[in-house]
């Protein structure tokens, strides 16, 4: 059948259009003939590691990366830089051995190195860490070891140190208190036992030098001390503990009035905010908690203390960031006074009562009876408000503040507070001079002040209890408590002792404590959150 003229038309159009790609893309894949060969004379190195930079040496390179095709083998490789006559790249991580080629506008350059074009690629020497020494080869539970080599990771996580286990494996883990490529200080676990230490960097255990011995001698303390607690375990010192009540929520904050010996605490915190009222405690555990009162304003409590004669002032937290309520309580818990509402503590804030009646929230910063602020005193910077300080005879208050206000441990010192006049004078001893010996990382570097606690008796002695490092997820932690007395910088250890929780310690709230001191010196601690437990030595 004859076909219409229109048909062969566009069937002789639709050829010349193909024809006319085909030439194009033909045309576009050949190289420019005029463009001068490119030449290739030396490459350096030939037996390159993966990071290393080759430099390829000759001339016709041009100057435009798009123009430039580098390969090993059948894989492309990224050049870093170019110039007319030497051609940059780093050899990447998944390329092997395998002949360079290079390729400008399409043009395969001629390659005149008379070594020839292969390149073989060596594979990265493994830098293994090494472990040299230890001091001391010996020591007990909460103690801190310093670990010599090299190679180790300054990055605290990367860095795993195993101490032979007395129970539940053959090892544990130890806490790395600070790192460096050459050495580690950690601490010494509790179920440690005496046997080699193993340590990990980044998944590769460090390997021990030539004729070294990684044993290191765990040291049973004998010690006197005890606990009817199942959850504390006395490591030294003649510590005994005892079980005297519990909370119906988490305890706050607490308060030992020396002149009624009773103790008073609160069940809210700003963290939980669980509970919203004021107990009162007997001491020698013989009844239960009481509350104190049941003036429905006596609620959100975050700070307590009493007078001479026994009656009990409160602050209500009220609102952030810092307006507190103040109110008195007689000690009986029938009459409550606001004394004055709503006012703003201006941040820092503590709680106690001088021989004038006045409330004294810092330093510089008293309430008086009718509910007048008297702002005058000194006003110390860094102040620490993570305990409620520490009274002495109704007189003298001691705190604890940095001296540069940073926080940091290394500039942490006490002072002695006239409650009267607000005027402050330091003490002889300071966090270091307490502690330096037990935990010489923490309290001479740059670390933030952790849970720094501490009570005085009426002899003046000075409690001090402070925690080792904290790790997310911890099951225990251990305690140092030290006493002193203002004029003597030395402290003298009573005991070290580990709490375990009863749940995992996920942001270290759950292994806070709090610390008060009857007149005698036996010492009472807010434990696992809602316990108070007795310490006598």
């Amino acid at each position: 059948m004859k076909q219409p003229l229109s048909t062969h038309l566009l069937l002789i159009l639709l050829l010349t259009l193909t024809l006319g790609a085909c030439k194009k893309e033909k045309s576009g894949a050949e190289p420019d003939p005029t463009l001068p060969t490119p030449e290739v004379t030396s490459i350096s190195p030939k037996d390159p590691q993966t990071g290393d930079i080759v430099t390829i040496t000759g001339k016709n390179f041009g100057t435009a990366a798009d123009d430039v095709k580098v390969s090993i083998g059948s894989t492309s490789i990224t050049i870093s830089s170019v110039t007319d006559r030497e051609i940059k790249f780093t050899v990447p991580a998944d390329v092997a051995s395998g002949d360079l080629s290079v390729v400008i506008k399409g043009k395969a350059a001629a390659i005149k190195d008379p070594d020839g074009a292969k390149i073989t690629v060596k594979p990265k020497p493994v830098i293994l860490p090494t472990f040299t020494a230890m001091n001391p080869s010996s020591g007990k539970t909460g103690e801190v070891i310093t670990l010599t080599g090299a190679n180790f990771s300054t990055q605290l996580s990367e860095n795993k140190v195993f101490f032979a286990a007395a129970t539940g494996g053959t090892v544990v883990l130890a806490t790395v208190k600070s790192a460096t490529a050459t050495a580690l200080t950690v601490e010494v676990p509790a179920n440690a036992i005496t046997g080699g230490i193993l340590i990990e960097v980044s998944g590769t255990n460090a390997v021990p030098a030539a004729g070294f011995n990684t044993t290191f001698t765990f040291n049973t303390e004998t010690n006197t001390g005890g606990s009817d607690v199942d959850y504390i375990n006395v490591i030294s010192g003649n510590l005994n503990f005892k079980k005297i009540g519990t909370a119906a929520n988490e305890i706050g904050t607490m308060w030992y009035d020396k002149a009624k010996n009773f103790i008073y605490y609160s069940d809210y915190t700003l963290l939980t905010q669980t509970g919203n009222k004021v107990y009162k405690l007997d001491p020698g555990g013989n009844n239960p908690p009481a509350v104190l009162t049941a003036d429905e304003r006596i609620t959100n409590v975050i700070r307590i203390t009493t007078d001479a004669a026994g009656n009990v002032y409160v602050l209500r937290y009220e609102d952030m960031p810092n307006v507190m309520s103040l109110f008195k309580i007689t000690a009986d818990g029938k009459n409550v006074t606001e004394i004055k509402s709503k006012f703003n503590t201006q941040g820092r804030y503590f709680l106690f009562v001088n021989a004038n009646n006045e409330i004294c929230i810092r330093p510089d910063f008293r309430i008086k009876q009718s509910g007048e602020i008297v702002q005058s005193g000194d006003d110390l910077p860094g102040l620490q408000q993570n305990t409620n300080g520490a009274v002495f005879n109704g007189s003298t208050a001691y705190v604890a503040y940095t001296t540069d206000n940073s926080g940091y441990s290394n500039n942490c010192v006490f002072a002695k507070w006239n409650l009267d006049n607000g005027s402050t004078t330091n003490t002889s001893f300071t966090l270091n001079s307490l502690f330096g010996a037990y935990d010489a990382e923490r309290v001479k570097s740059t670390m933030t002040v952790g849970y720094l606690r501490y009570a005085v008796d009426d002899n003046e002695n000075f409690y001090t209890l402070i925690d080792h490092s904290y790790i997310a997820g911890s099951l225990s932690k251990t305690w140092v408590l030290n006493k002193t007395k203002n004029g003597s910088p030395a402290a003298t250890n009573l005991g070290t002792f580990n709490v375990k929780f009863l749940t995992p310690d996920i942001d270290d709230h759950t292994g806070s404590v709090l610390i008060v001191s009857d007149a005698r010196g036996n010492l009472y601690i807010k434990a696992n959150q809602k316990d108070i437990l007795r310490i006598t030595q």
